[in-house]
């Protein structure tokens, strides 16, 4: 499963507004011989950490996003065991 997350939208004054990115989306890769998926979990702060799970090696953080960058988050939880 893919992580989606929403961020929230930092615009500049209306005179310098130019159009923002604010979705951001981590694909799970399938193909080849070393699959990859991606993962979330949350620090005590707040923190949202994006991160990297190959089959059979150790969780990686790949991206992390401050508490308020970002609003909603969609994928698989990092420490399910299903």
């Amino acid at each position: 499963m893919s992580v989606f997350i929403k961020l929230v939208e930092n615009r500049p004054p209306k005179e310098y507004a130019e159009l923002v990115a604010a979705d951001v989306s981590y694909d799970d890769i399938t193909d080849g011989e070393s699959p990859v998926a991606y993962e979330y979990d949350l620090l005590p702060s707040g923190a949202l950490r994006i991160l990297r799970v190959a089959k059979g090696e150790a969780a990686v953080v790949d991206s992390i996003y401050a508490p308020g960058l970002w609003f909603r988050v969609h994928g698989q939880w990092h420490g399910n065991a299903e």
